[in-house]
């Protein structure tokens, strides 16, 4: 099969933060929390955000499309994943799970900024380790949230890059554990169009934002010995990013010529 090479993030379009409060994970680190005391913890700052992400989806005109596709998340742990063009996306992505719970990771460098950390894990976000294991420390925490139906989002491209519409570089992770644990991917595409003020496109704050989930894709078999088919996960991924950018690509066209998706 020959997979579409897709280019890499660019360096200068990375978005740098203040990662001062570095994590140790020489040290015992729980990454999902499932206990009843944690989604107690947090019901009430949960509660608050959900009413903020409401106010924000009529701000940015946020629909949804493909909603039926979720029905899956109700009969087993699913992994989910999107692009990565807005600080919104991992925000919609949990609003159209819920009530299903749905942790997402990020970059660890995210989860070592003061005060965003704190957000972050109330939201039920976890850190990928950057210390070359992070697959390898993840692998089993996901498979048992995944266990107890509960749902893991990833952003395969990795770096955040405001407004694009370009799908970057897969890396292979999301895939690999829903191989691993035989766990269905959903995906899910953010298009992001700039509105328009007697004709003219206003500013990069005044964008509208539809989401597309996409029908479920069902990973491959592991192999007899019980290794990884890499090559049939390649071309998982590489039908995820196609579908990512063709549904894009369908969407500005059809809106170009006066027409909706």
């Amino acid at each position: 099969m020959n997979m579409k090479q897709r280019p890499e993030v660019p360096r200068d379009r990375i978005i740098q933060v203040n990662n001062i409060r570095k994590i140790d994970f020489n040290r015992p680190y729980k990454f999902i929390y499932m206990d009843w005391w944690y989604d107690l913890l947090v019901a009430v700052p949960f509660l608050i955000s959900y009413v903020i992400t409401m106010f924000c989806a009529m701000f940015y005109g946020f629909r949804c499309i493909g909603r039926k596709n979720l029905r899956i998340l109700g009969r087993q742990g699913c992994i989910t994943i999107s692009n990565h063009c807005h600080y919104f996306d991992t925000v919609f992505a949990n609003y159209v799970v819920l009530p299903k719970p749905l942790h997402t990771a990020v970059a660890q460098r995210n989860c070592e900024v003061p005060i965003a950390r704190q957000l972050l894990r109330i939201h039920r976000a976890f850190p990928i380790p950057a210390n070359g294991r992070g697959l390898e420390m993840i692998t089993g925490p996901v498979g048992e949230a995944l266990k107890r139906k509960h749902h893991v989002h990833f952003l395969p491209e990795g770096d955040l890059v405001m407004l694009s519409q370009t799908i970057h570089r897969f890396k292979p992770g999301a895939f690999i554990l829903s191989c691993t644990h035989q766990a269905p991917i959903v995906p899910m595409v953010y298009i992001i169009k700039r509105r328009k003020f007697r004709g003219k496109e206003m500013g990069p704050a005044w964008i509208r934002i539809t989401q597309v989930i996409g029908e479920p894709m069902f990973p491959p078999p592991l192999n007899s010995d019980g290794s990884l088919p890499k090559e049939k996960i390649e071309e998982m991924a590489d039908r995820a990013a196609s579908w990512m950018e063709d549904t894009i690509d369908r969407y500005h066209r059809e809106t170009k010529h006066g027409r909706t998706v």
